[in-house]
Formats: structure tokens, C-alpha cells, sequence
């Protein structure tokens, strides 16, 4: 073996350059999956270990009301208590800005995990203490920015004005849709009553945080027990935690498959470098088996030689990766609390080496069978013409090291669904690239057989040069097809995006959308839009907060199924038909007549109603404000995704919800310009009436678009660039039989200029029929995610996947075209000397 080893070494620094694209393939692949692996550990990791922190406690009870006293003697006797009261309304600066927040007032035991960071330092009863007349805020930082409010400036809220004392630099339960959907702002207790913005049927939320040392579950049910008919929501960390560790995973499994698919197409270089490197050494290896070194030993050296560069290549793609991981996470740290652990890469690290040299020993292991076929009597008939077969023996050895692979990729994965279909995606994909093979096979020869019109001779000749076995269509197609439909389809996906938010949205969506008007107030909203010159139109509907109790006479509360039990506290948006400013999509079952007067219908979300397993016709009792109200479910909607704006659970029939209708919603529609006038003065005459403009939740999804966008190229570009590598081993494992090949044609008498038609013919062909089955099976895969998931049409822009996957496979295979040109140096007397 130290012998072996020695060899292995010593030939592989004399002749190791070669496979230059052996490594650059594994490092690309390997970074992919280091990269992908290691930020999710970072972020799941983080947000693990600050579960509590980013949730505020171990138990959260919501209600719309203060609980009662004996209630909050309970807990205080169980557990440390924290209460949070929170609404949504609008700040307004001395210069008459306005923009929405989250309000919340805090107790002194607020927060009960981590810390508040102010700046300037101070503590938080401090700074929001009452100091004279003046009430303090803390304003979070962000907001700041954006209103340049500074400590010591005055804003007003509801009826109070205040004083800014400090910014909110970290704030441990910060929402992560603060940045679009209201920031926070703290206030006292006294300070949230000064402001007039607490009435009866306002809608205000008190959150009551829940510290113990019971297991978080335990605590939960023993509330739940001891006060069963109290409407309150009742969470664990651990349920907040499950549901993101969920999203976590299938996002973290995405990230990982990119990675293995930028792997998978590298493996394909691996076996054209590793070819084309052995075919080099044809002659040393038929030497060595004449000189009596066996099979076994000699099969040793050439896999020791691939595993040690292996596993070369695999640690630079770790180092890449880990680097890469590392600056995502630390950007991702500015969005979320949490702490960047260079500790916590060591397994997604060992995870991706270990996948790099497995790959690289799967894939080399036919080239690597293939060459060792070559016979000692190569040396007197010429290797070029050698007749080299891969063992069956090192096929059967293929499938176990791919079936290995395949293996751990599955159980690797956070979500082994998406190992199971990328398995299954991964055997299609080779499947259909197969039947596409065999029947451009076919075509090229039925081509050749016409009789009415006969193509030129450079054309038959590229033809029956893409029926050989040593043709590059195959490899062509795997890597650059594969590469090509990932580019095509990300680019279909962003181009439609951006259209949806460019022009989709702001030419279908409000400028102005407003929560908590009340009844007494529309004729003031719709007199303060009015002023308005460029107002088109406003629409304003109920808003009602009531709960699903039962399904068809059961008791959601009595139900062995935990969820059914906890949906019973769940409070859900409701509104009726006449107020469907959303427009939602009817799934299954139909509208009610618009005229309807007979007895009470509904139709419901198809989230709610999928986790219920509700069903069309089900007899459903709501109760609303503590009143009963029994409906027929007649249809299940889905919401318009991205241009929805308030994501109502139940829509009523007209009249139904009536009785209890103290509170509007509405959206206006007018120029972007002036929508901005209009929410500060509205603002200024309506304190109390949320309003949200339109352009600025479209300005944060273009930024998140924007870096999202970037990840697609990044990755898109780096599986393009493991393509072309692929492409350019093709190129090098062909180019020894392609010059022999057009050698012994010039020998034969013919021209140059012919042969180089021949050359760029095939690779036109080549060109085109990658181009089309990218075009083909990327815009099918885009479709399906943006129809099925993201519920948008990219009708009209299948132009822009058409130009680039036309443009890349012109440019890539051009290149390989004029590589080969150049190396075509044609001389009858290399067929001497070979010994053909």
C-alpha cells in the first residue's frame, strides 16, 4: 500500500494539472452545499436556542380584554407574569409626517427574556416615565431613520403628544414583520390611556407573557383546564417554534438541493475530466498491465489519486462555502437577533466534504473501469483505436456508491420529502434526457435517409457525428440542459415578479388601505379623501373579530384532537360579501345569489378550512361577542396572494353580521403621490384610523425581491458556471477522437474548410436542441411554481427565458466550437506514428 500510495502521489504532481476541471467542478458543487448547509445551521441554531427570547416568554395569552382578576392571581401564583398591551395606529411628527407603528405599553417586568438596548443607555421605566406633563417613548431605530427623529424631538400619538427619549437599538420579541408592518414604539401604561386610542370596541390586544419552570406545554394545559370558558389564545414558544422550525427546514432543504443539483452537474464534469485525463495515459496504463501489475493494484492508484484530489478540491469547496455561509448569516443577523457561531459550520462542513468525495468517486468510476479495459496490445495496434468498455462489475460498483449518495442525501436533508423528490426529479430528469437523446438519434438519421431533400455533406456528416457513442450530445445535455432550465426558470420566476410588483400590483392595488374606522367615522374619511383631486375610488367594509366553536354540532373545545381545541380560542377576521375588497378566488362550491335573504351562508379561507377538513355544506356555529350565530358553509375561497390586503378568514352573507358591526376597513384608490398627503392629514383628523400605503410595502418587497433576486443569480450563476466546466471536460475528453476522426477524413481527401463546417454544424445542432429543451422544461417548471404557488401568470414573458437560454448555449458551445478549432491541427502522419 505505501507503495501505491507513493506512485499515486509522484504521478499525480508529474501529470495532476489536467484536471484542473476535476477540482473546479468539486469546489463549485461543494461550496453549493457548505454555503446552503451552513447558514441554515446558523439560523436554525439561532433561533433554537432563542426561542423564548424572540417569543417573549414560554407561554403568550392573548385576549381583547384585560383578564380578570382571579385569572391573573392564577398565573401570578405559577409562573412570572409580563403584560403587553398593543395596537396598531399612527405616529405623526412635528412636521406632519405620518406613519403606522405598533403601539405597546410595558410592565416593569417587561421583557422576561434578554434585554432591551437603548440609545442613548438608560433603562426603560426611565425613559418612558412620566417627567412633568411630558411622557416618554422609545421609538425603534428604523422608524427613526425614516422619520429622522432624533431623542428630545416631540410626536404625537392618538391624543397624546410625547417626547422621543431613546431608540430601540435591540428589542429581543421585535416582530419580523416589523419592517412593513408597523415598528414598535414603547410607551407606559399611563401613557397608552393618555391617548384616548383605548375605547370600548377598539381593537386592542393584551398580550400577557408567561415565565416558568414547568414544561411550557404542562403550564398551558393546566390554564386551559382551570379556566376552559375563557376566549382567550393561548401559544407555547414551542408551537411558534415547531411551525418555524418547519419553514426552517423546507427552506434549509431548498438551499441544500441547489447545492446538490450544482454537485450533481459537477459529477458529470468529474467523469469527462477523469476521462479525458486516463485517456491521456492510455499508454502508461497498458504498459503497466504488460509489466505484470494487476488489475486490483492498478485500479488502487488511479482512485487513490482521485480520492486524495478529491479531497483537495472538497476542502477549498468548504472553505468557499463556510466563507460564503458566514457573510449571509452575518447579514441575516442586522434582520433577526440572533448571534453568528462559527462553531456551528463543523457539520454542515463535514456533511458537504464527505458528499464531494463520494460524488467525485461515484462519477469516476466508469471512466475509471473504462480505462482500465485497455488491452497491452493497444501498445502495438494504437490506444486511439482501442476498444474501451466499462465492466459490468464496475457498473454494479457505480450504482452502489450513487445509491449511497442518494441515500444520505435523503437523510441529510432538514425535510426528507424534498430528498425523495429530488431523487425522483433526479431520475426523471435523466430518463427524459435519455428519450431525448435516442430520438434526436432517431431524427438525425431519418434526416439522412430523405430522399426529397438531401442536406449538405457537412450536415450529414455533424449528424451521423452525433450518433456515435463518443458524441458529446449526451453530456451536453445533461449539464448544460440541467444548468440552463435552472437559469431559464429563475429567470421566468424574477422577470414575473418583478412584473407582479412593478405593474401588476400598483396598476390593481389601492394607494391606501385603512384598519379601525369606526362606524361614526366614514363620512370623516370619505370628506378627508375627497379633497383628494386625483381620488378614483374608495370602498370601505365591516370588519368583525368572532370564533369557529363548532362543526356540525361538535364542540371544537371538546375535541381530542389538540388543534380542533385550540382553534376554538383562535379569533378570525370576518366580513361579508358586499365588503370583499380583496376579491377573493371561490375553490370549491359557489357565491350566494347577490340578493340573497334565506338563511345565513359563509365561505371560509382554504387554509382554515383545509386544517378544520371542513367540507362544503358543513353546518358551522360562530360566536361573536358572545352570541351564537349558526351558518351553512357554501364555498372555500383562496386569497390572490400578493395582491390581497386583508386576508379574511370568513366572508358572511349580507345581514348576517349585522348586530354586530362597530368597526370598518376600506381602501382608496388615487395617485401614489398624493396618497402620502392623504394618510398625514387623515392621520391629523383621525388619529385613531390605521392606514398603510401601498407604495412603501411595495418599496420593502422590491428590497427583499432586490436580495432575493441576487441569491437566484448567485446561484444560478454558479450552476452555469459548473455547466460550462462540464462542457469544456466534454470538450477535452472529445477532442482526442474528434482530431483523429477529422485526421483520417483529411487523409481520406477531405478539405479543411469542409471539416470545420462539419464542426460547426454539429455544435449548432447541439446548440439548439439544449437551448430548446431548457426553454421547454424550465418554462414548465416556473409555470408551475408561480400558477400553483404564487398564483401569478407569466403569459407573455417566456421571450426572456427564449433569449437566455439561446444566448448562454450560443456563447458556451460557441466557445467550445472555436476551442476545438484551434486544436484541429490536422497531420496524415500522426496516423503513422500512432500506429493505426
Amino acid at each position: 500500500m505505501p507503495f501505491l500510495l507513493d506512485l499515486a502521489w509522484r504521478d499525480l504532481r508529474r501529470s495532476g494539472r489536467s484536471l484542473w476541471i476535476f477540482c473546479a467542478c468539486l469546489v463549485l458543487g461543494v461550496s453549493l452545499v457548505a454555503a446552503g448547509g451552513g447558514l441554515y445551521r446558523q439560523v436554525a441554531d439561532a433561533l433554537r436556542s432563542d426561542a423564548r427570547l424572540l417569543f417573549g416568554g414560554d407561554v403568550e395569552v392573548r385576549h381583547q380584554q384585560p383578564l380578570a382578576t382571579d385569572v391573573l392571581a392564577w398565573m401570578d401564583q405559577s409562573a412570572t407574569v409580563s403584560r403587553m398591551v398593543e395596537l396598531r395606529t399612527m405616529l405623526r411628527t412635528a412636521s406632519g409626517q405620518a406613519q403606522l407603528i405598533e403601539l405597546q405599553s410595558t410592565d416593569a417586568q417587561y421583557p422576561l427574556y434578554g434585554e432591551v438596548t437603548l440609545a442613548p443607555p438608560s433603562g426603560l421605566d426611565a425613559a418612558l416615565a412620566l417627567r412633568g406633563p411630558d411622557w416618554g417613548a422609545a421609538v425603534d431605530a428604523a422608524l427613526a431613520q425614516r422619520l429622522h427623529l432624533q431623542p428630545g424631538d416631540r410626536i404625537d400619538i392618538g391624543d397624546l403628544n410625547l417626547e422621543v427619549r431613546a431608540l430601540i437599538t435591540r428589542q429581543p420579541d421585535r416582530s419580523l414583520r416589523a419592517d412593513w408592518g408597523g415598528a414598535p414604539v414603547l410607551v407606559a401604561d399611563g401613557a397608552l390611556m393618555a391617548t384616548g386610542l383605548v375605547q370600548p370596541l377598539s381593537r386592542v390586544e393584551y398580550r400577557y407573557r408567561v415565565r416558568t419552570e414547568q414544561p411550557a406545554n404542562a403550564w398551558r394545559d393546566a390554564f386551559v383546564a382551570a379556566f376552559p370558558a375563557l376566549d382567550a389564545d393561548v401559544r407555547t414558544f414551542s408551537q411558534r417554534s415547531e411551525r418555524m422550525a418547519e419553514v426552517l427546514a423546507q427552506i434549509g432543504s431548498g438551499l441544500l438541493l441547489i447545492g446538490f443539483s450544482a454537485l450533481f452537474i459537477g459529477g458529470l464534469g468529474v467523469f469527462n475530466s477523469v476521462q479525458a485525463y486516463l485517456q491521456g495515459k492510455l499508454t502508461s496504463l497498458a504498459t503497466l498491465r504488460a509489466l505484470g501489475l494487476r488489475d486490483k493494484h492498478l485500479a488502487a492508484m488511479v482512485l487513490l489519486q482521485i480520492v486524495m484530489l478529491a479531497l483537495l478540491a472538497s476542502a477549498a469547496g468548504v472553505l468557499v462555502g463556510n466563507a460564503l455561509a458566514l457573510t449571509a448569516a452575518f447579514a441575516t443577523a442586522e434582520r433577526l437577533p440572533m448571534a453568528v457561531l462559527v462553531s456551528g459550520l463543523w457539520q454542515p462542513s463535514l456533511v458537504a466534504l464527505m458528499f464531494g468525495v463520494l460524488t467525485a468517486v461515484a462519477f469516476a468510476l466508469p471512466a475509471l473501469g473504462r480505462a482500465l479495459s485497455v488491452s497491452p496490445a493497444a501498445l502495438f495496434r494504437g490506444v486511439n483505436g482501442a476498444d474501451l468498455k466499462t465492466p459490468r462489475r464496475i457498473w454494479w460498483l457505480t450504482a452502489a456508491a450513487a445509491g449511497v449518495v442518494l441515500l444520505l442525501l435523503v437523510l441529510t436533508l432538514p425535510d426528507p420529502r424534498f430528498g425523495l423528490a429530488f431523487v425522483a426529479a433526479t431520475a426523471g430528469l435523466l430518463v427524459l434526457l435519455e428519450g431525448v437523446t435516442r430520438g434526436l438519434k432517431h431524427v438525425a438519421r431519418q434526416v439522412q435517409g430523405m430522399t426529397r431533400w438531401q442536406p449538405s455533406v457537412e450536415l450529414q456528416l455533424a449528424l451521423a457525428g452525433l450518433q456515435q457513442p463518443h458524441s458529446p450530445l449526451r453530456p451536453a445535455l445533461l449539464s448544460l440542459g440541467s444548468a440552463l432550465t435552472l437559469l431559464v426558470a429563475c429567470t421566468l420566476v424574477v422577470v414575473s415578479l418583478l412584473r407582479t410588483v412593478n405593474e401588476t400590483v400598483p396598476a390593481n392595488a389601492p394607494a391606501l388601505v385603512f384598519y379601525d374606522v369606526q362606524t361614526e367615522q366614514i363620512d370623516i374619511l370619505r370628506e378627508t379623501l375627497q379633497a383628494a383631486p386625483g381620488l378614483d375610488r374608495v370602498l370601505t367594509a365591516p370588519l368583525v373579530l368572532g370564533r369557529l366553536v363548532a362543526v356540525n354540532g361538535e364542540a371544537l373545545r371538546d375535541s381530542g384532537d389538540t388543534r380542533r381545541a385550540l382553534e376554538a380560542r383562535n379569533e378570525h377576521k370576518l366580513s361579508n360579501r358586499a365588503g370583499n375588497i380583496d376579491d377573493v378566488v371561490i375553490d370549491r362550491g359557489q357565491w350566494w345569489p347577490a340578493n340573497h335573504t334565506g338563511a345565513p351562508l359563509v365561505a371560509m379561507e382554504d387554509r382554515e378550512a383545509d386544517q378544520l377538513g371542513l367540507k362544503v355544506g358543513d353546518a358551522l356555529r360562530f360566536e361573536i361577542m358572545g352570541t351564537p350565530v349558526e351558518v351553512t358553509l357554501s364555498a372555500i375561497y383562496s386569497q390572490r396572494r400578493m395582491q390581497s390586503r386583508l386576508w379574511l378568514e370568513a366572508i358572511f352573507s349580507d345581514g348576517v353580521l349585522d348586530p354586530f358591526i362597530t368597526r370598518h376597513v376600506g381602501a382608496a384608490w388615487l395617485p401614489p403621490d398624493e396618497a402620502l398627503t392623504v394618510q398625514d392629514r387623515l392621520a391629523a383628523v383621525a388619529p385613531n384610523i390605521a392606514s398603510v400605503r401601498t407604495e412603501s410595502l411595495l418599496r420593502e418587497t422590491r428590497a427583499l425581491m432586490g436580495r432575493a433576486s441576487s441569491g437566484l443569480v448567485v446561484v444560478a450563476g454558479v450552476c452555469l458556471a459548473a455547466s460550462l466546466l462540464v462542457l469544456a471536460s466534454v470538450v477535452a475528453a472529445s477532442r482526442t477522437r474528434q482530431v483523429f476522426d477529422a485526421t483520417v477524413m483529411h487523409a481520406l481527401g477531405a478539405r479543411h474548410s469542409s471539416l470545420r463546417r462539419v464542426l460547426y454544424w454539429e455544435y449548432t445542432v447541439l446548440a439548439g436542441v439544449t437551448a430548446g429543451f431548457a426553454v421547454l422544461a424550465g418554462s414548465v417548471l416556473a409555470t408551475g411554481l408561480l400558477r400553483w404557488r404564487l398564483d401569478m401568470d407569466p403569459s407573455g414573458l417566456y421571450w426572456s427565458g427564449v433569449l437566455t437560454a439561446v444566448g448562454v448555449s450560443a456563447i458556451s458551445l460557441g466557445m467550445g466550437a472555436r476551442y476545438l478549432l484551434r486544436q484541429m491541427k490536422l497531420n496524415p502522419a500522426m496516423l503513422l506514428r500512432s500506429g493505426c
